[in-house]
C-alpha cells in the first residue's frame, strides 16, 4: 500500500476502547485505520471496519477477521503486535499516527506500551487519545496548545533528561528528570505551554 505520511491514520491498539463519543467519531473519521491483532474485535462490535489488521492474530476472532480486506500476519514471538505493527507502518511510510486503546486491561501491556511507543517515537510522530488524557511523546523543543488552568504531567522515560518549561505553574529550568513522578499535576499558565527537553519524554494533557 503506497501511503502519503500525511494522511489522517488511526492506530486501534487491543486496550480499553474509548467510550468518548468524540474520540470514537474520531476513530469513525480517519482514512486509515490500523487494528493491532484483538482489537480488530473491539473495533467491529462497535460498527467499525478496520482497513488493515496486523499481528500473529491469536487475539481476533476469525469470523470477524474475513471481514477485513487486509490482514498482516506476523508470527514473530520476539516482538508484541504493537511493535510488529509500528514496523510495519514504517515500512509502508505511515509516519503520522492517533494512537487509541492504548491502556487499561493488562497493566503489564499498558505501561509496555508506552515503552514501546516512546522507543519508536525517533522515527513515528504520534499523539495518543483516551477518555482521559492526550499524551504526546516529545523531545527537543515543542509548543502544547492548552488552557489556563488544563493538568500537564511530564514524564520522562529517560535517566538524567534535562527539561526547561514555559508557561507552567511549576517552571522547570533544565530540572535533571528521571523516570519519576516528580513532574506530574503541573497547570497551564494560559492558551500554550512550551517543554523542552534533551531526551524523550510524554507530556500528558489532563481531561480533569
Amino acid at each position: 500500500m503506497d501511503i502519503n505520511q500525511k494522511e489522517n491514520i488511526a492506530l486501534i491498539v487491543n486496550g480499553e476502547f474509548p467510550r468518548s463519543e468524540d474520540i470514537i467519531n474520531q476513530i469513525k473519521s480517519a482514512k486509515i485505520i490500523i487494528a493491532v491483532d484483538g482489537a480488530t474485535n473491539t473495533l467491529i462490535d462497535a460498527g467499525i471496519t478496520p482497513t488493515v489488521s496486523i499481528g500473529d492474530f491469536d487475539s481476533i476472532n476469525l469470523l470477524y477477521k474475513d471481514r477485513v480486506s487486509n490482514t498482516v500476519h506476523v508470527e514473530d514471538q520476539n516482538k508484541t503486535d504493537l511493535e510488529k505493527t509500528l514496523d510495519w507502518c514504517i515500512e509502508n511510510n505511515y509516519l503520522s499516527l492517533s494512537i487509541f486503546g492504548i491502556s487499561g486491561k493488562s497493566e503489564d501491556h499498558f505501561l509496555g506500551n508506552f515503552f514501546i511507543i516512546n522507543e519508536y517515537s525517533d522515527t513515528i510522530n504520534c499523539t495518543i487519545y483516551t477518555d482521559y488524557s492526550t499524551i504526546t511523546p516529545s523531545i527537543g523543543k515543542t509548543i502544547f496548545n492548552s488552557f489556563k488552568g488544563e493538568t500537564v504531567s511530564i514524564v520522562s522515560f529517560e535517566s538524567n533528561n534535562k527539561v526547561t518549561s514555559t508557561n507552567l505553574q511549576y517552571a522547570l529550568d533544565a530540572y535533571k528528570l528521571s523516570p519519576s513522578a516528580r513532574a506530574i499535576r503541573n497547570q497551564s499558565l494560559g492558551n500554550s505551554f512550551t517543554i523542552e527537553s534533551s531526551e524523550k519524554l510524554m507530556v500528558f494533557q489532563i481531561k480533569d
